[in-house]
């Protein structure tokens, strides 16, 4: 079947509309990729800083149970201890639970990269679909 020129210029013209579309979305989809890093990175900061702050309670717990076992009766040595152990473990757990959202993060960080990577290969086919409808429209 035989199209008129006319025809097949305005049929090229509708399929760079739809491409135009494509490529919207295509932004739409960058731009929430961005922000999704952005947040990431935020996020991995913080848990960075929570990390650190954790990490300081250990040396104080330590000193505090130093300092109060020196010349304190064996009921309170006993007791400082065991809440100095409870301390600790809790702190011990969030840290472990920390380093787990680190893993995380890293892990969406690689699907963003994945979904870019993606948006690079539709922008890929929405160029061969172009060429093609120059070639028809010309």
């Amino acid at each position: 079947m035989f199209k008129s020129k006319s025809s097949v210029r305005e049929i090229g013209n509708n399929i760079d509309k739809v491409l135009v579309e494509i490529k919207d979305i295509q932004a739409d989809i960058d731009r929430s990729s961005d922000k999704i890093d952005n947040e990431l990175n935020s996020c991995s900061r913080e848990l960075i800083n929570a990390q650190t702050t954790l990490g300081e309670i250990q040396p104080l717990i330590d000193s505090l149970v130093a300092q109060v076992g020196k010349d304190a009766p064996d009921h309170i040595k006993v007791l400082v201890g065991t809440i100095s152990d409870g301390i600790t473990g809790k702190v011990k757990n969030t840290l472990n639970n920390l380093a787990e959202v680190q893993k995380n993060v890293k892990d969406v960080d690689k699907l963003t990269d994945e979904i870019d990577t993606l948006t690079d290969r539709i922008n890929n086919k929405v160029k061969e679909i172009d060429d093609i409808t120059d070639k028809v429209q010309g």
